[in-house]
C-alpha cells in the first residue's frame, strides 16, 4: 500500500476512534450529570428519560468498543478469554480467507464471464489503433525479444539449446525420406539430367589439351623402353590421342543413348538402395549411426552455434535500435492486427474465445494455488503488521458501529424506560 495513502487511512481511523471515545465519554459525563441532577430535584421526573439514555447509551457504547477491541488485541491488556480473536486464530483466518477466495471469487464460470465481459479484442484494437500506443507496444515487445534472444547466448543455455537441437535432430529417420527422394529422382528422370551434366563434364574435360598433354606424359612413362629409339613422347601422344577419341566417342554414346548399359546400370542401382533402405534394418542403422556420429562431430556443434549466435546478433541489433526496421514492422503489424480486429468479425471472437478458454484454464489450473499462497502470504505476516494493517482498512467502519451502538443503546434504554413507566402507571 503507497505510504500516502497509509497515512491518509491511518489519520482518518483515528479521527473516528477519537469521535466514538468522545460520544462514549460524554455519554458517561452526561449520566453523572443526570445522577446529580436527579439528587438536587427529585421532582424532575423527565430526568428519569435522560438518565435511562444515558445509562443504555454508555453500555452500549462500552460494550461495542470491547467487542471491536476484542478483534485486533485485548482490552486493557487484560487476558480476557476470546479476545484478541484475529492475531491468536491468523492461521485458521487465513487459510479460510484463502478458501474462500478460491471456491467464490476464483471460479472458472466466473472468471471467464468476466472476460467475455472485458471484450479483449475490442479492448486491443481500440488502444493500438492509437499510432503512439502500437508504437509503445512495439517498443515493449522488442526489448522483451531482445531480453529472451540475449538470454538464449548464455553459455548454458546455448549448450541446452545446442543438446535439444541435436536430440530432436538425432530422432529424424533418415533412412525413409532418402528412398523417397531417391524414388523422386527416378521417376522424374532427374538422374538421367544429372548423368547428362557429367557426361558433359567429362567431354568438356577430354578436350583440353593439358588433360591431353599429361596423358601422353603418363602414357610414355610407362612406354621407357621406347626411349632407347626417341619413340616413347610421340608414342605417348598417339596413345594418349587413341584414349581420349575412344573415351570422347564411349561418354558420346552414353549421352545420346538413354538405354545405354551404364545408364541402366546406374538406375537398377539406384532402385535397388531405394529398396534397401526401406526394407534393410542393417542399412538402416548403419545410416542412424552415420547420422549420430555426425551430429556428435566439434566442427558440426561449432557451425550450428556460430549459426545461432549470428542470428541472435542480427536480431538483437534490429531489435536493438530503436529506429530500425524490424520495430518499425512491429508497429506496423500491430496496427494492421487493430484494424483486422475491427473489420474482422471472426478473428475478433477467435481472440476472445481463446482468450476466455485460456482465462478459465489458467484459473483452473492455478486456482488451489492462488489461495494457498493468499494463506501463507498472511502466515507470514507478523500479528502486528495484520492487525495494522486489518485495523487500518476496516477501523473505520467498526468505529461507526461502536457510534451506533451508543446511540442505539440510548435508544433502546430510553424505549425500556418508557414502557416501565407505563406499566407502573
Amino acid at each position: 500500500m503507497p505510504s500516502t495513502q497509509l497515512t491518509t487511512k491511518t489519520e482518518r481511523l483515528r479521527m473516528m476512534k477519537r469521535r466514538a471515545t468522545g460520544l462514549l465519554i460524554a455519554m458517561a459525563l452526561l449520566l453523572v450529570w443526570v445522577i446529580w441532577l436527579r439528587t438536587q430535584y427529585p421532582d424532575w421526573q423527565w430526568l428519569g428519560f435522560v438518565e435511562a439514555f444515558a445509562e443504555a447509551a454508555l453500555v452500549g457504547g462500552l460494550a461495542d468498543w470491547f467487542a471491536v477491541t476484542a478483534l485486533f488485541r485485548q482490552p486493557l491488556n487484560l487476558p480476557i478469554p476470546h479476545t484478541a480473536i484475529i492475531p491468536r486464530n491468523k492461521h485458521r483466518i487465513a487459510d479460510s480467507l484463502g478458501e474462500f477466495i478460491e471456491a467464490h471469487f476464483l471460479s472458472t464460470e466466473r472468471i471467464m464471464a468476466k472476460v467475455s465481459e472485458f471484450n479483449p479484442a475490442a479492448k486491443l484494437s481500440g488502444w493500438l489503433m492509437q499510432p503512439a500506443n502500437a508504437r509503445q507496444s512495439a517498443d515493449q515487445l522488442a526489448n522483451l525479444f531482445h531480453y529472451i534472444l540475449q538470454s538464449l547466448t548464455e553459455p548454458q543455455m546455448q549448450a541446452r539449446l545446442r543438446e535439444l537441437l541435436r536430440s530432436q535432430l538425432g530422432k529424424i529417420d533418415l533412412a525413409t525420406p532418402a528412398a523417397e527422394v531417391l524414388q523422386l529422382l527416378r521417376h522424374s528422370g532427374a538422374q538421367q539430367s544429372l548423368l547428362n551434366a557429367v557426361f558433359d563434364h567429362l567431354d568438356a574435360q577430354l578436350q583440353k589439351p593439358e588433360l591431353q598433354q599429361h596423358l601422353a606424359h603418363l602414357i610414355a612413362a610407362e612406354l621407357d623402353y621406347l626411349k632407347w629409339i626417341a619413340l616413347d613422347e610421340a608414342g605417348g601422344r598417339y596413345l594418349a590421342r587413341k584414349l581420349v577419341h575412344a573415351a570422347a566417342r564411349e561418354v558420346q554414346g552414353m549421352r545420346e543413348n538413354d538405354e545405354h548399359a551404364l545408364r541402366l546400370h546406374i538406375d537398377e542401382t539406384l532402385n535397388q538402395l531405394q529398396q534397401r533402405l526401406k526394407t534393410e534394418p542393417e542399412l538402416q542403422a548403419r545410416l542412424a549411426a552415420a547420422q549420430q556420429k555426425i551430429l556428435t562431430t566439434p566442427e558440426l556443434l561449432g557451425a550450428l552455434d556460430q549459426v545461432w549466435l549470428s542470428v541472435v546478433g542480427l536480431l538483437s541489433q534490429q531489435l536493438k535500435e530503436p529506429e530500425s526496421a524490424l520495430r518499425s514492422k512491429l508497429a506496423h503489424g500491430l496496427s494492421h492486427l487493430a484494424q483486422r480486429l475491427v473489420l474482422d468479425e471472426s478473428l475478433a471472437d477467435w481472440l476472445n474465445r481463446h482468450a476466455r478458454i485460456a482465462a478459465g484454464q489458467l484459473v483452473k489450473r492455478y486456482r488451489h494455488q492462488i489461495g494457498v499462497f493468499i494463506a501463507e502470504q498472511l502466515k507470514a505476516w507478523d500479528d502486528e503488521v495484520m492487525v495494522e494493517r486489518l485495523e487500518v482498512n476496516v477501523g473505520v467502519d467498526l468505529q461507526f458501529v461502536r457510534v451506533n451502538g451508543t446511540l442505539v443503546g440510548g435508544l433502546i434504554g430510553l424505549v425500556l424506560y418508557g414502557l416501565h413507566q407505563l406499566v407502573v402507571l
